[in-house]
């Protein structure tokens, strides 16, 4: 059986225009969050302890938490980064054997297990990774994960005859943070 419910992000704020990068001691480091990235990544684990909810419907409470490793072309560490205060905080180890050319590969994990999951992915490869599940129109995934946009949730709901529909929504988490689409 196959989750009932599967939500996605791109890490948090990265390096540049949303400051400096640091790990998770305040060191220096370009290939993880900023400041701010770090505070979203902190209130997103608030944000999935406490769902579902009324003013959060769709979202579930995630039993495994997915994020992209690094690797030597890919050296990102900021989906990793963006997952630990919620893995932590729900007590779900990270699983992080996928790079981010691995799509298909971390559909098949997803779809053979029936915990409902938060992967966080790099947003470049995201629309690719979700026509990899079975949904019911596939032209409802946007073509591309806006470059401007670290405050959204992709969700693929799986509905009676075992397909997904695809919802989005905005995390509503930071001051500044954009509306759903």
């Amino acid at each position: 059986m196959a989750p009932n419910t599967l939500m996605f992000l791109r890490h948090a704020e990265k390096p540049g225009e949303h400051g400096q990068g640091v790990d998770q001691r305040g060191e220096p480091d370009p290939h993880s969050l900023s400041v701010r990235g770090w505070t979203r990544a902190g209130a997103l684990a608030a944000l999935f302890d406490h769902v579902p909810s009324p003013n959060r419907p769709g979202l579930a409470r995630p039993e495994r938490v997915l994020a992209t490793k690094p690797t030597h072309e890919y050296r990102s560490k900021r989906e990793r980064d963006t997952a630990s205060p919620t893995a932590e905080r729900l007590a779900v180890q990270i699983e992080d054997g996928f790079s981010h050319e691995d799509g298909k590969l971390a559909a098949h994990s997803l779809l053979g297990d029936d915990r409902d999951a938060l992967v966080v992915w790099h947003h470049g490869s995201m629309p690719a990774l979700l026509r990899e599940f079975p949904l019911s129109d596939a032209s409802t995934i946007p073509d591309a994960w806006p470059d401007d946009r670290f405050d959204l949730v992709w969700v693929l709901t799986r509905g009676e005859e075992g397909t997904y529909s695809f919802s989005q929504m905005a995390q509503d988490l930071l001051a500044d943070d954009g509306a759903s689409p």
